[in-house]
Parts: C-alpha cells; structure tokens; sequence
C-alpha cells in the first residue's frame, strides 16, 4: 500500500457516509405519484450505476494483481476454495432486500466475468512474450 494510503476499511466507512448521504437526499415518493416523479429516482440510480461500475472495475484490478501474483507463483487463475469463501462472505454481509441466492447469483457472475477477463489478459500477454 503506498504511504499515506488508507486502509480498506476506511473505504468501507467512506462507502457507509456515501449511502447515508445518498438516504438523507433520497426523493419522496408523493401517495398520488406522476410520471415526473421517477425522475429523481432515476437520477439516483444512474449514479449509484456509475459507482457500481467504478467498483467493479477496481475488482478487476485487484483480481488482476492477484492473478499476476499466481501466475508468477505458478497456482491455476480458478481457485474454487476462494470463490467459495468470497460467495460466504457476501452473503454474510447482506442486509437484503436483496436474497442470499440472488446475491450469490450476482458475485458468481462477478467471479466468472473477472477470471475471464484474468485469463484474457494473461492469455494474450503470453502470446506477445
């Protein structure tokens, strides 16, 4: 981690004060609703999206440094003792409203998106060597 960096769980904490803020800001939902009213709701979910994204990616990232680090080392790009430790740990976290299966739907496609794009890369690069 380079100085001055801070460690994951204040990204975690950061990440809580966004999603409060993002609760304190959240539209009414008025009893006789227009069309117009989705608006806001859309705005927000157009930002939490780009979040999302910009998280997703950084997983790639780390998984990419992960796997040139097993690569050097020799181990498989899918290690399924630590997807199913990934899946636990997700699933111990949800809150809901979404399910524990449909979390665990969403990561393993997360998983599966990521060792594809670990093995892409890696792929490729040993064919440029």
């Amino acid at each position: 981690m380079p100085s001055g960096s801070k460690p994951p769980e204040n990204l975690l904490q950061a990440m809580q004060e966004l999603m409060d803020h993002l609760d304190e800001e959240a539209p009414a939902t008025p009893a006789h609703p227009s069309e117009s009213d989705m608006t806001p709701w859309r705005r927000r979910i157009d930002i939490l999206d780009r979040i999302v994204l910009l998280l997703m990616n950084e997983r790639v990232e780390c998984a990419n440094a992960i796997g040139a680090i097993k690569k050097k080392m020799g181990w498989p790009v899918y290690i399924p003792k630590r997807e199913a430790e990934v899946i636990r740990n997700v699933i111990a976290e949800n809150e809901g409203p979404l399910s524990d299966a449909a979390v665990r739907r969403l990561f393993e496609r997360v998983i599966d998106e990521t060792r594809s794009n670990e093995r892409h890369k890696y792929n490729n690069r040993s064919e440029k060597e």
